[in-house]
């Protein structure tokens, strides 16, 4: 066999377009050309279940290649292996950042450690994806964003709805005025189970459970309430001026300390129609009734936006005596109650027309889980060195929403936002 014998057609096609650069190309342009062909090398930093997700989607990426895994629970180590077969091995992440070939990583451990890892990442030179919420603390969240700042790396946060062409198509139709004036918003998360994974040795409480606790952990709303903020955040065009709320450890008596229910009130900027917006977040451990999804509410109609982190869906019910828009004749409905509730498909445009009844579709990848856009995305980023979507300014703002929402419900107070708590 000669040594080409066993190239794979796309190894083919990037050696011949290297060797295509170094006919027309000067030294250095050969060299850049080969840097755009070879695989970029990442890390893993924690390889838990959500790190392994993470890991599922980055293996179908051609251009991308898992160099190194690293986690302190032997087991975690274990299974990140079985899928990154060709990658080495780490208990300490100082190490794995010390690789000079590795260009980004992905800090997917409990909450409590995303700031030091994050942090330690951009100083070696690294571009960070680091899973929401972005830190335990307010203080911590910025020191990310300063880290940013002072590096020249990026750090994409790990909120997967600003990457999903549903929720993407559900903006614009937002923003198109399809709602009228929102003026209120619900949201919840609502399950029924204990969130309580079982033991090998009781020595692993807090390592295996750390949700469970505070001092790892932020509660309901660092771990299910930021994503649904940072929707609220992102469709409003807004940051919140103020939040009460009430939680309480009321039904599963096992030992945690986090809440397993929360409720929260906040109140966002106005307009010329409406003084405020209200917000209301639920999110609870007794019941899954209604499940996830978040509902704007406007003169004109509701949006209700659902996800299960792979598959997104909305649907949009106009109320009575709303102008009738124009494609709405070729949309799919079904009932809601007793109304007729537009079926949102981000394959079609926005405004269809009779002429124009198939709209214009997304590529087929466009439809793909939203895990595997958001990290396509991040390493698209890295590659060309473009600052991304959610970035740390995004990660901060909904970070500091809900960890003052905790803050709140702790105290009984009222609490003010302040422009200060959301710049770095």
């Amino acid at each position: 066999m000669t040594p080409d014998e066993g190239l794979t057609r796309r190894d083919f096609l990037k050696k011949s377009a290297v060797a295509a650069a170094a006919l027309t190309m000067g030294t250095t342009a050969v060299a850049r050309a080969e840097e755009a062909a070879a695989p970029l090398h990442c890390g893993i930093i924690g390889t838990g279940s959500q790190g392994r997700q993470l890991m599922r989607q980055i293996l179908r990426l051609p251009d991308v290649k898992i160099a190194a895994v690293c986690d302190i629970y032997p087991p975690n180590l274990e299974e990140g292996l079985k899928l990154a077969t060709e990658a080495k091995a780490y208990k300490d992440y100082r190490r794995l950042l010390a690789r000079d070939d590795l260009k980004a990583v992905i800090v997917a451990t409990p909450l409590d450690r995303h700031a030091y890892m994050s942090i330690d990442g951009l100083h070696a030179g690294k571009w960070v994806f680091c899973e929401k919420a972005m830190a335990r603390t307010i203080d911590l969240a910025k020191a990310m964003a300063r880290a940013v700042r002072e590096t020249g790396c990026h750090m994409q946060i790990g909120h997967q709805r600003r990457y999903s062409p549903m929720y993407q198509h559900a903006y614009k139709m937002v923003k198109d005025g399809m709602l009228g004036t929102i003026t209120h918003v619900r949201a919840q998360w609502n399950r029924n189970g204990s969130w309580r994974r079982s033991l090998p040795d009781e020595k692993y409480e807090q390592l295996l459970n750390w949700r469970l606790y505070w001092e790892h952990s932020g509660g309901l709303m660092t771990e299910l309430g930021s994503h649904q903020m940072d929707a609220v955040n992102w469709f409003l065009d807004a940051r919140p001026l103020a939040v009460t709320g009430m939680a309480g450890l009321d039904y599963w008596k096992d030992g945690r300390e986090v809440w397993d229910n929360v409720q929260c009130i906040f109140e966002y900027p106005g307009n010329d129609k409406v003084d405020k917006v209200r917000v209301t977040y639920q999110s609870i451990c007794t019941n899954a009734f209604d499940d996830c999804a978040e509902q704007f509410m406007g003169d004109k109609g509701t949006l209700i936006m659902t996800s299960n982190g792979a598959e997104d869906s909305g649907r949009l019910i106009r109320e009575a005596g709303s102008e009738e828009v124009e494609w709405s004749q070729f949309a799919h409905k079904q009932k809601l109650g007793d109304k007729d509730a537009i079926v949102l498909d981000a394959q079609a445009t926005v405004h269809k027309t009779a002429s124009q009844k198939e709209g214009e579709a997304l590529t087929a990848q466009e439809h793909a889980d939203d895990y595997f856009l958001e990290l396509q995305q991040f390493f698209k980023d890295v590659r060309a060195g473009t600052k991304p979507v959610c970035d740390v300014q995004v990660g901060l703002e909904s970070d500091v929403t809900v960890l003052v929402a905790n803050e709140a419900m702790r105290t009984g107070r009222r609490i003010e936002y302040t422009p200060d708590m959301f710049r770095a």
